[in-house]
């Protein structure tokens, strides 16, 4: 048996593991086009500073290759022809496979002003070509534009202003980063931005761009806005540009429709995994899930698909960690969120009656919150700023169904750095409103 992985990320490197250690003598074959070691992509901003160099990022040792009797193959896959059971790649050579794991990731969301990325000065920071573009463009004193908010839109704005460039953080929403953060949260980081001294815009629509005297120019309703290049952030896409017309189904976002093992809706003996597969979320909705550890997951379920397992892939409690410039951010749990929610995204399935309740605090004078959502009495979800927690303690509270009450005269059990910290208290001015 030939497996074929496309991509060495998360999601295809613990495929080939996992396929490496139930089949000792199969031949696998991992194409890269990027990098030939795994790494994490999530570090980009730390290597953009000069925290880290790239191999500091890898995320397992330069061996594994060997030690797991992988075949590299460093090229570009420009197609698939799944009858023939057969890659093209870009230095014109083929390869074929018996069954072949597509986890080839995503890529930064294309700006819509006509004639955008006609010249130099357009930007994304999601891939390392991505990086390489920005380090090369970025120098200090330059003013940049960074359009969209989010985890890449916020890392962008802080490694470009540690740079010495004056940013512009541009956000259409009427609040940062609606789908993880409500209004309160978001005007916390919003305003710690601008204390850093950056330019933090919210609800800031742009009509288009245009170039003018070695200016990329951004229309606003009322304003021009003249910088030297802009960086954006309005999300990604899957990296599935080269299937077109592949006979692989495709969703109308470019995701590779998956059934529940994650093969292929269309096509047999090929499998997806990681920001470009289409799988279906706890709420019933079917789109991409784009992070970390969900990736891992997915690539260690379709390895078992792809040997032949009964394999039902269904992500667990949500969870994930981040930084705001210097703002802990801990999430966990189900936090229904404000933007243009999906079909089946917020208080419940159509047609549910529940009750539900927000308990929010947060410390007078600092970027300091926390947010607990509950249903029908049971604690679902928690966000929380400016601190350190476990997320592992949240989920297994979600679990046990724990009641608010109980959940308030335990959150000391869920810090980190508690010799840091003050001990969390409820305060006097803390909130409990209906609704999620």
């Amino acid at each position: 048996m030939h497996f074929v992985v496309v991509g060495n990320s998360i999601a295809g490197i613990e495929a080939a593991i996992a396929l490496r250690n139930r089949d000792a003598h199969a031949k696998i074959t991992v194409v890269s086009y990027e990098h030939d070691h795994p790494f994490a992509r999530v570090a980009l901003m730390y290597i953009f500073c000069g925290q880290m160099r790239l191999q500091d990022t890898e995320f397992y040792d330069r061996e594994l290759y060997a030690r797991m009797r992988f075949e590299r193959v460093r090229d570009l896959v420009t197609g698939v022809d799944p009858v023939a059971k057969r890659l093209s790649l870009k230095s014109g050579s083929y390869l074929h496979y018996d069954r072949l794991l597509l986890a080839v990731g995503s890529v930064g969301r294309r700006l819509p002003w006509p004639g955008a990325y006609d010249q130099p000065g357009m930007h994304h920071f999601v891939t390392l070509p991505d990086l390489e573009g920005v380090n090369a463009m970025a120098k200090p004193g330059m003013t940049c534009a960074v359009v969209g908010g989010g985890l890449i839109g916020v890392e962008s704005a802080e490694v470009l202003h540690l740079r010495g460039l004056k940013v512009h953080f541009l956000i259409r929403e009427p609040w940062y980063f609606p789908v993880a953060l409500d209004n309160a949260e978001a005007e916390v980081v919003a305003a710690h931005i601008r204390h850093h001294g950056l330019d933090c815009r919210t609800a800031t629509p742009i009509d288009g761009m245009e170039r003018k005297g070695g200016k990329m120019v951004l229309k606003m309703p009322d304003e021009e806005l003249p910088v030297d290049f802009v960086v954006g952030a309005i999300g990604v896409v899957p990296n599935t540009k080269f299937l077109e017309g592949s006979g692989i189904a495709l969703t109308p976002g470019g995701a590779i429709d998956t059934a529940d093992n994650l093969e292929s809706v269309s096509t047999p003996d090929v499998f997806a995994a990681g920001d470009c597969a289409n799988v279906t979320w706890p709420d019933g909705s079917r789109r991409p899930e784009q992070i970390w550890y969900t990736s891992r997951d997915q690539g260690r379920a379709a390895a078992r698909a792809m040997l032949g397992d009964d394999v039902k892939y269904r992500r667990g409690t949500w969870y994930n960690s981040a930084k705001f410039f210097d703002i802990e951010y801990t999430t966990a749990g189900f936090i229904p969120f404000a933007a243009k929610p999906h079909k089946h995204q917020g208080v419940g399935a159509p047609g549910e009656e529940a009750h539900w309740q927000t308990w929010y605090q947060q410390v007078p004078g600092q970027a300091i919150t926390q947010r607990i959502v509950c249903k029908d009495g049971r604690f679902v979800g928690f966000n929380g700023l400016g601190t350190r927690w476990d997320h592992q303690v949240f989920m297994r509270w979600i679990h046990e169904r724990r009641a608010l009450d109980w959940v308030l005269a335990h959150m000391n059990e869920a810090r980190f750095d508690e010799e840091f910290v003050e001990p969390f208290r409820v305060l006097p001015s803390a909130t409990l409103v209906d609704g999620a």
